[in-house]
């Protein structure tokens, strides 16, 4: 009988409990080897992400592009998002926050910035880079924020709070106004029934065909779709999520590489060692070595 441990992860969700109902927000430390990648999900609350050391190829909806130390990211609800380090010793910080947080201030900020924000008929963007003169300081909000969840000193909750909406206030002048079916339109919801079906299936083959049944569309219309909210063919999404899964598997030390590429899905070993070399810049050997 395999352990809990042992099944594959639901990899639609990322690890994003908020053990407190009445301040709902929690700080995600995401480091090697301890968790070193964010895989594609999506989830109901807003979220900012830090890169502190070295770079991740950070996805934002349909969008992706790699961010260094000091560069930002910010994601809405519900939008998929992914985050995977491009070199060694990367890590980041996760701020995710319930939209409860934001509501019943009963004002004039309620009205004329959250609400249209959890709308989705104001847009922030989702990437701040270095040259940025606002990233600076959307940075320094968070580093405070993550800083008072740590140390969690009384009245910390004030603190980032107050820190939470300025950071959105510095992002709120580069946002732009849309419709309020603006997310159907980017295609989210789309295929959304397919990143369902896949996030507990990911290790079983499915083709175009399938998938877009799936989502109730034409195989060409799903291609095109899927590649415009992930930024990726299916394919590559699929081996993703397989290359992922055999991460966990592979730290477990439970397995040998052979197995760890046959319980994810791929048949062939040579294919899966290409492919975990392309997603995470080493061989399953020295993945393990990491762990030894």
């Amino acid at each position: 009988m395999e352990s809990f441990e042992d099944q594959p992860y639901p990899w639609k969700k990322e690890h994003t409990d908020i053990p407190e109902n009445l301040f709902p927000i929690n700080v995600f430390h995401i480091y090697f080897p301890d968790r070193s990648i964010i895989p594609p999900h999506w989830h109901n609350h807003l979220e900012w992400i830090l890169i502190t050391k070295g770079s991740f190829r950070v996805q934002v909806g349909p969008n992706s592009r790699e961010l260094v130390r000091g560069e930002v990211a910010f994601v809405g609800q519900p939008q998929i998002h992914a985050a995977y380090p491009t070199e060694d010793g990367s890590e980041l910080y996760a701020i995710v926050f319930n939209e409860a947080l934001l509501n019943g201030m009963r004002d004039y900020t309620e009205i004329q910035y959250i609400r249209p924000l959890l709308a989705g008929e104001l847009l922030l963007p989702g990437f701040y880079l270095i040259h940025e003169p606002v990233t600076k300081s959307i940075r320094e909000c968070m580093e405070r924020m993550i800083l008072s969840y740590q140390n969690k000193t009384f009245g910390y909750e004030l603190c980032i709070k107050g820190d939470l909406f300025s950071s959105l206030g510095l992002a709120y002048p580069l946002a732009q106004f849309t419709s309020p079916n603006s997310r159907a339109a980017h295609g989210e919801t789309g295929i959304q029934p397919v990143l369902i079906h896949l996030s507990n299936h990911f290790h079983e083959p499915l083709t175009v065909e399938e998938a877009a049944r799936i989502c109730c569309v034409t195989p060409n219309y799903f291609c095109h779709l899927f590649k415009k909210t992930t930024g990726k063919t299916l394919i590559e999404y699929v081996n993703m999520l397989r290359i992922h899964e055999a991460c966990r598997l592979l730290q477990l030390n439970r397995y040998s590489i052979q197995e760890v590429a046959y319980k994810v899905g791929f048949s062939n070993l040579t294919y899966f060692g290409r492919m975990f070399k392309r997603i995470t810049a080493m061989t399953p050997s020295v993945y393990i070595t990491h762990f030894i």
